[in-house]
């Protein structure tokens, strides 16, 4: 067998590949207000048969003149309908050697992740995250 399509042992096969990110929903935990009107998130996640992943989110705000880059490489594994990202390198140095945790839900070639609800770095607020992802290969 080709050791690189060969899925490491407690993966699920509906992740493995690459997908596109369609969106992302911000909610104020506290208020229940939208965040990020106008705001352009675009990104890739990629996640490998060996267990490794990456990610790269680039957010465009209005106004802004750089956009604010999310991006990092990690191990992944599994838990009921958690996937773990345990980051061996990331942007945000403070990430580094960090695991985060986020829900999943598939629908078709759909895949939801949402980060436990927390204090956001881009706004401050506690925050209810949903970053919506399409498979592309």
């Amino acid at each position: 067998m080709d050791r690189s399509t060969e899925l490491k042992p407690g993966l699920d096969r509906r992740f493995l590949g690459t997908w596109s990110l369609l969106g992302v929903d911000r909610i104020n935990a506290a208020t229940g207000e939208a965040l990020d009107a106008g705001v352009r998130s675009t990104g890739f996640i990629s996640y490998q048969p060996d267990g490794r992943m990456s990610v790269v989110i680039s957010r465009e705000e209005p106004g802004k003149p750089a956009p604010i880059i999310t991006c990092y490489a990690a191990r992944w594994s599994l838990d009921g309908d958690k996937v773990y990202h345990d980051i061996d390198i990331a942007a945000r140095h403070e990430w580094t050697g960090t695991r985060q945790i986020r829900h999943f839900s598939f629908d078709g070639d759909t895949l939801t992740l949402r980060p436990p609800v927390s204090e956001d770095y881009v706004h401050g607020a506690v925050t209810r995250r949903a970053l919506k992802w399409k498979k592309v290969a």
